[in-house]
This record gives C-alpha cells, structure tokens and sequence, in this order.
C-alpha cells in the first residue's frame, strides 16, 4: 500500500521539467567534490571557523549573551557563508556551470505548489501542539532580546530566511543535485543524513522530523528541479514557530 501510494503521487506529480542539470566533470568526480567539500563546509560551520564567539572577531562588543540578537546574526553569516557563498563559489569556479543547474533556480509547477503548501498547512497543526511544551518554549525564538521593538524581531526574521535560503541550498541543491547522476534517489538518504545531523540539540520531536522533512523535500527538489519550494515551507515553518512561541510568552499582548 505505502509502495503503491507513492506511486501514485510520483504519476500525479509528472515528470520532473526539462530544466538544464549538472554536466561538468563526470559524476564520480562531481559526488567527490560535493562530498569531500561538504564534509569541510560543515565542520567549518560547527566551529565557526575557529572564531566561535562573536566578540571573537569583534572584542569591543564586550560581553555579547548567545542567545542576543547579535550573536545569532553572527550564526546567520557563517551559515549564509558556510551553505551558500562557498558552494555557489564551487559551482562557479569548479564545476564551471550556473548554480541553477543544482537547484537555485525559481521553479514550481502548479501541482508541486500544491504539494509544499499541504506541507505547509499540515505542519501548523504540529507547531501549535509543540508550543504546549516547555522546552519549545524556551527555545524558540532562538534570540532572547527582541525586547517590545517589532523592527528587532522583523529583522532576525529575515536574517533567519536567509539562512534557510542557504540550508536549503545547500541539501537540497548544491549536495543533492551534486550526488544524483552517481547515487540516484540514493542521494536523498546521502543529503538527509546530515541535515539530520545539524538538528542535534534541537528537541527530540524537531530533530526527528528533520529526517522525514529531509527525505520529502530532497525527493520534491529533484522533481521540480529546484529548492524553491522548499526554501517557502522551510522558512514558513520556521516563521510560525517563532510567533507561536512568542504567543505563548505573551509578547504580542
């Protein structure tokens, strides 16, 4: 049954557009530059370079909270950096083609739309329990000084977009994308892995779906040839978290 069902969604969805796909090097030499590159970018990203702190590369700012607005911009740049600016670099200058053949195109059909915004409204049900928790709650938002300023919070907002502008890119376009002449629909698991991996830390029920969100949105990037659609659920989600976490606390009055 589960078998036939996916079928039956990957008939309805149609064939994947004509849309130009990596050509450069050949696939074993393209999966080992995306993969070995990976491996680099994201340890790079874990420590951020060996400058962890913010007050790291700028002292002045004295003694700066993790959670504060500013350390958490400084997060988004070594994410904007680490998923986005190198690999498209990588794109460019090695594999020597546009980073639209790897996803970062604006594309979706109408049936593919429809399908990320059932994701989207089936998500909402899932946040809104989460936010009973505790330790949602606590977490979300990821800044703790938005104070009563709206233009704080629209801010880190935006900023956070970005960076999942970038995430999104970076597993589902430059290392799926990268992977799929060599692994096939294997390069899914391959990029989920991971992307799982960096939701460590986050609470068990987030981390968890991580991985089922993963295979999902790999598996609709390859079809529609782009993380468009993804880039619109991730940041959506991501989005609804912070206000109904911000509810919860009673920030909107």
């Amino acid at each position: 049954m589960p078998r036939r069902f996916v079928r039956s969604v990957v008939d309805w969805l149609g064939p994947p557009p004509a849309l130009p796909r990596p050509v450069s090097l050949d696939a074993d030499r393209r999966a080992a530059v995306a993969l070995w590159s990976s491996a680099l970018l994201l340890v790079v990203l874990l420590y951020r370079g060996g400058f962890p702190n913010v007050t790291d590369v700028l002292p002045a700012l004295g003694a700066v909270a993790e959670t504060s607005l500013v350390a958490q911009l400084y997060w988004v740049f070594w994410g904007f950096l680490c998923y986005l600016i190198v690999p498209v670099g990588i794109c460019l200058l090695v594999f020597r083609e546009s980073p639209a053949r790897y996803g970062l195109r604006i594309h979706v059909s109408k049936r593919h739309a429809l399908v990320y915004a059932t994701l989207f409204v089936g998500m909402l049900p899932v946040v809104l329990l989460a936010s009973t928790s505790a330790s949602f709650v606590n977490k979300y938002p990821l800044v703790s000084d938005l104070g009563v300023d709206a233009s704080r919070l629209a801010l880190w907002e935006v900023a956070r977009g970005l960076r999942f502008v970038a995430l999104e890119f970076f597993f589902r376009g430059y290392l799926l994308f990268a992977l799929e002449e060599r692994l096939g629909h294997h390069a899914i698991a391959v990029s989920a892995l991971p992307y799982a991996i960096v939701h460590l830390g986050k609470p068990f029920p987030e981390a968890l779906g991580a991985i089922i969100a993963g295979g999902i949105l790999g598996f609709l990037a390859l079809r529609s040839r782009s993380v468009f659609g993804g880039i619109l659920v991730h940041v959506g989600v991501a989005t609804a978290m912070d206000l109904v976490a911000l509810a919860q606390k009673g920030y909107f009055g």
